[in-house]
């Protein structure tokens, strides 16, 4: 046995990681899985300049473009513009026979749309066009539909477009004259038209734009591209801008490691990164266009035949254009050369994400040389967790298990099952409050919320802190002087049944939807860093819960909390230490960097309702904790299952108190994330599609193997205890507030093995949830459990304020506040941009006051001796 754990420990301690690029992490394969089909009548395919390409209906269209059929442009060949469309299913085969437009253009900007591809602008013979129509594939005939959409307020040619949201965006381009930079936007409902948004800083064609979010909300991202001069020689760029549509503004972002990069194509990929690929660096391009200037000013023929000459090996021996790969991450604006494409790569073309693929059609290999070539790119999700890693996760598995067989010795009536006899000591009490808020979600979701924005939620944590005096004073007392098991039982001897059963619903409803995101969530995170399945993680996380929920009851919840609290904060202490040793910056530079980049704001004096301001976050943070700690059954069972009232104080100050240290560590490892990101921007993971798989990501791949398992287990143990939280909880409500109801006279055992019974199928219900949910994708794990948290459940603690601190408000009242509460949480849901902060403080203010309205017309409250905060 000693044996084993030495090379256990020696594993965990000496195996060095598996690094990101070791783990290719980055990997591209790319093949040529098709070519452009040959025309009728022709011996060859010679490929296309400036296609729009897109998709819809999970087909790839390819439409228009441009090349010289007859020879080169310097052979005297004239360009040629096309109307042929063609299509490219799944199977990389083409759809039938090329559609025919009515009309041939080439070089618009395109997009894909949920209506169709969208073409805008281009040119034909006549020059640059102000056409724009969407391009829809017909599934059943095999052809493709025009729809025709409002003209743009000018003819550009070279712009580029980008989707974000149900809103089209182009920008700059080419008019009859000059580049222009313009920048224009389309909402796709109907009537909507062009709408000028503030221009470009530069004047700017044949430029990358992608919509991807910056960590926080979606944004407008445009590289490179060129600019035509009065002299005829070009100026090609390597800057890059961001524009935020919340803001109007555009911001000035580092530049492309490149000396240029114009005509090349992109995409975004992940949660918030870019990839460029190819483009014109412009050192060809540069001599070719200062020849055509000389040529255009030369004075005699013999001179212009000269130039000419001297300008044909440029054209002929043209090396092609660049085959790099560059990587950019929004967060911390940072570029990455992550590898090549091993293809001759075109320019003039669009790339196109496809699932995990990138296609980029046809386009311009040399001057006036085109390909018929579909590239393809297939991002490789590589997944790495070790054998050691495995051990330490099956370890933690087996002493839960054996916590649950521990704690069922125990267990011969309800008030043991539910309230652990009484007799848990207050500090493993106070640990286990702790860790009943302490998700996940909390776990993943801080540190990525951090990484991505700054220190603006850090506030509502406190106020965890501040609203303990509250709670102690005025709260706890009220449950521990009645003996309840349930809190809800309050609001049956305050009002009636009926608010007790409102309010019980409104509990079972947000947990049983609950217990389905605490393990989906954290499961989705695990899956694609370590490459356990999703499913395989929920029935793991679900199974093992169950399983030690119903044999130990809360008591077994509480003591498996307690080591689930130690390995959560051991892990995050362990990458804390870690992540300074691999940042490759001095303390100096860092902390210079991050308070350049305001990475550590804390207080924002704005009064937008909209973001997470220093009043949204106090007041919604008040509101929504108040909620937490002073009514939620989860919580409030804990404060049940001490010797006396002083011991369950002494338990929530514990477990408040240890939100500080907590946060402070949660907060400074999503702001190390960010400096170790920008230090190593390469080490990112392209396919990660959740920005909340940052941290996990960072664990499996930088940390020791046996370090990472150890940390990865402490995701896994928070998740549990959530999830066996929410179960026992559940189970508690059912049987106190339903069950004994109905069935009052049924023995102890009775009730013992309904609570059991009723426990085993709730953890049934909520991991079926998760299986369920399995295939739903949700952004932001912060956002989306507070979102919920907030609009449910303000409103069941109006209830409390409602019978705590007013003498007036009645059964009627109390009912009538809490329907009309959901109703207002329904409108402001609907109809207001606030943060999500403060949907506890509306839904608890609404019932508050609606409560004690409708209490004035509904007669005078029964006795309310011992059950409000006043004496008589």
């Amino acid at each position: 046995m000693r044996k084993f754990l030495f090379i256990i420990l020696f594993c965990m301690f000496y195996l060095p990681p598996l690094s990101a690029q070791e783990a290719g992490n980055h990997h591209i394969s790319w093949s040529v899985p098709a070519q452009l089909p040959i025309p009728d009548g022709a011996d060859a395919q010679p490929g296309v300049a400036g296609a729009s390409a897109g998709m819809h209906q999970q087909v790839l269209l390819i439409a228009g473009g441009a090349n010289f059929p007859d020879g080169m442009p310097w052979e005297g060949g004239k360009k040629m513009y096309h109307g042929d469309v063609y299509a490219l299913d799944q199977n990389m085969q083409w759809a039938g026979a090329p559609s025919k437009l009515p009309f041939v253009f080439a070089y618009a900007a395109s997009v894909s749309t949920p209506e169709g591809l969208m073409c805008i602008g281009g040119e034909d013979e006549n020059g640059a066009r102000s056409s724009v129509f969407l391009l829809q594939w017909d599934a059943g005939t095999k052809t493709v539909r025009v729809k025709n959409m409002p003209l743009l307020p000018q003819p550009l040619t070279n712009a580029s477009a980008a989707l974000a949201g149900n809103t089209v965006y182009v920008a700059g381009g080419e008019n009859a004259t000059a580049t222009v930079n313009t920048f224009y936007s389309l909402e796709l409902s109907p009537g909507a038209e062009w709408k000028t948004l503030p221009p470009l800083p530069q004047a700017v064609s044949h430029a990358v734009t992608v919509a991807q979010s910056n960590g926080e909300r979606t944004c407008i991202y445009v590289a490179g591209g060129r600019t035509k001069n009065v002299s005829g020689i070009s100026k090609l760029h390597n800057s890059a801008w961001q524009y935020d549509p919340k803001t109007y503004r555009w911001k000035r972002l580092h530049d492309i490691p490149s000396p240029a990069i114009s005509a090349g194509s992109g995409v975004a990929s992940g949660a918030t990164y870019i990839l460029l690929f190819g483009g014109d660096k412009g050192e060809v391009f540069t001599q070719i266009e200062t020849f055509n200037a000389r040529i255009a000013k030369a004075a005699t023929g013999e001179e212009k035949q000269r130039l000419q000459a001297a300008k044909l090996p440029l054209l002929t021996a043209h090396p092609g254009f660049s085959k790099d790969v560059l990587l950019y991450n929004t967060v911390t604006d940072t570029w990455a050369r992550i590898g090549e494409i091993p293809f001759e790569t075109p320019v003039t073309t669009a790339a196109v994400k496809w699932g995990d693929n990138i296609i980029i059609p046809s386009g311009e290999i040399k001057p006036g040389v085109r390909t018929p070539q579909i590239l393809k790119g297939t991002i490789t999700r590589k997944q790495f967790f070790s054998w050691v890693d495995y051990t330490v996760l099956a370890l933690y598995l087996l002493l839960m298990i054996g916590i649950g067989l521990w704690t069922s010795r125990h267990q011969g009536s309800t008030n043991d099952y539910f309230r652990g006899g009484q007799k848990i000591p207050g500090w493993a009490t106070g640990l286990s409050i702790f860790g009943a808020k302490l998700s996940a979600i909390t776990f993943i979701g801080i540190p990525a919320k951090t990484y991505a924005s700054n220190w603006t939620y850090f506030l509502m944590l406190m106020t965890i802190i501040m609203i303990m005096p509250v709670v102690v004073r005025f709260f706890i007392p009220f449950y521990r002087r009645l003996n309840v098991t349930s809190a809800y039982e309050y609001l049956e001897k305050r009002f009636s049944y009926v608010s007790r059963c409102m309010a019980s619903l409104l509990f079972l409803l947000l947990q049983l939807g609950r217990m389905g995101i605490v393990l989906l969530l954290p499961s989705i995170a695990l899956s694609v860093v370590t490459g356990i399945p999703v499913t395989v993680s929920i029935l793991i996380m679900g199974v093992v819960s169950i399983f030690y929920t119903v044999l130990g009851g809360v008591e077994a919840v509480i003591w498996t909390e307690v080591v689930q609290v130690i390995i959560l904060l051991g892990g995050a202490v362990l990458a804390l230490i870690l992540l300074p040793l691999n940042m490759g910056a001095s303390a100096g530079e860092a902390w210079e960097n991050i308070t350049a980049n305001g990475k550590l704001t804390m207080l924002d004096f704005s009064f937008d309702l909209s973001s997470p301001t220093l009043w949204v976050v106090l007041i919604g943070g008040l509101a929504l904790n108040l909620t937490v700690y002073g009514t939620d059954q989860t919580v409030v069972q804990r404060y049940l299952t001490t010797k006396d009232e002083r011991s369950a104080v002494n338990s929530l100050k514990l477990g408040a108190w240890m939100t500080l240290p907590s946060t402070i560590i949660f907060f400074s490892i999503g702001t190390l994330l960010y400096l170790f990101y920008q230090h190593h921007p390469e080490k990112v993971n392209i396919a990660l599609d959740a920005q909340d798989t940052i941290f996990p990501w960072y664990i499996v791949n930088e940390m020791p193997r046996g370090i990472s398992g150890l940390v990865i287990t402490a995701i896994f143990a928070a998740a549990m205890g959530s999830l066996n939280g929410s179960v026992n909880a559940v189970s508690t409500v059912f049987v106190n507030d339903f069950y004994r109801k109905f069935f009052p006279n049924k023995t102890e055992k009775n009730y013992l093995n309904a609570a059991k019974i009723s426990t085993l199928f709730v953890g049934i219900f909520g991991t079926g949830i998760a299986l369920v949910m399995a295939g739903t994708g949700i952004v932001s794990l912060w956002d989306q459990f507070n979102t919920i948290l907030g609009l449910f459940t303000g409103g069941i603690a109006g209830l409390f304020v409602l019978g705590i601190f007013t003498k007036r408000a009645n059964a009627f009242g109390a009912a009538a506040g809490l329907i009309t509460s959901g109703i207002c949480q329904y409108l402001v849901f609907r109809y207001l941009d606030i943060n999500l902060l403060l949907y506890a403080l509306t839904g608890l203010t609404s019932c508050a006051v609606f409560g004690y309205l409708f209490s004035l017309a509904g007669g005078r409250p029964k006795n309310l001796a011992g059950l409000t905060v006043y004496k008589s």
